[in-house]
């Protein structure tokens, strides 16, 4: 029996031939799905490495892809912005590997109530071993962010010798200063619905509105440059704590 050729076949005809997507242009996310699906199914090795390529930037394989001026992420796409959920569901369904370890971060990034949001189409909903594996990232993260935001912020005055008068950096035996360091790392943290802003690139004024507290240029320098080893070593640790092998 013959069967009508769907739009599909036709749109593999097509392809085969056609240059896609246009030159520094991602389409949008809906049509990028579609056709990823379809260079899987009808064997387009060319034309899905350009579809890659279009992404390779908003899910960069290595750190030095982290650039602040550029979107990542699901910023990248044009037209509506997907959920990070939408996205990580598709990588994970075409097992592109390179790119699993940002996409997981993209969700969990914003926290538990997005990862588990049951109001988002099922697109976006994302399956047992996904979500498990989401959520332990997503905490070990955390736990990460915690533990060196209390090293960088209490440690300029328990690590670290600044002999400025105008610091507070040697003054520990004043209550207000350690109250207002702890207040600094809960702004850094938040809390678990909130995510992580480990791989965020932050500057200790932005972080404390644009005020120093008291902080020397010279132990903002050395916050802000602990600050950036940090965000390399967790961009090293994401493949693990995903539980990924890349």
């Amino acid at each position: 029996m013959l069967y009508p050729r769907t739009s599909l076949d036709c749109s593999a005809d097509c392809l085969g031939s056609y240059r896609f997507p246009e030159k520094n242009k991602v389409p949008d996310f809906a049509t990028f799905s579609s056709l990823l699906r379809i260079t899987a199914k009808y064997e387009l090795p060319a034309v899905r490495s350009q579809l890659l390529e279009a992404v390779r930037d908003g899910y960069p394989r290595n750190f030095g892809g982290l650039v602040p001026s550029k979107p990542l992420g699901e910023k990248i796409f044009s037209g509506r912005t997907p959920h990070p959920n939408e996205v990580l569901n598709l990588f994970v369904q075409q097992k592109l590997t390179s790119a699993l370890p940002m996409a997981y971060y993209m969700a969990a990034q914003r926290g538990l109530h997005s990862l588990m949001d049951t109001r988002q189409p099922a697109s976006a909903r994302l399956p047992p071993e996904t979500l498990e594996a989401a959520i332990e990232g997503l905490y070990a993260l955390r736990e990460m962010d915690l533990k060196e935001s209390h090293r960088l912020v209490l440690g300029l005055s328990t690590t670290r010798l600044c002999h400025s008068l105008n610091c507070t950096s040697p003054k520990t035996v004043d209550p207000r200063v350690s109250d207002m360091r702890h207040e600094i790392v809960d702004r850094i943290t938040g809390s678990s619905q909130s995510g992580t802003k480990i791989l965020q690139v932050l500057s200790l004024g932005d972080v404390c509105g644009g005020d120093s507290h008291g902080f020397c240029e010279s132990c903002v320098e050395w916050w802000e440059c602990g600050r950036a080893e940090v965000r390399k070593k967790a961009w090293a640790v994401l493949p693990g704590v995903f539980g990924l092998k890349v």
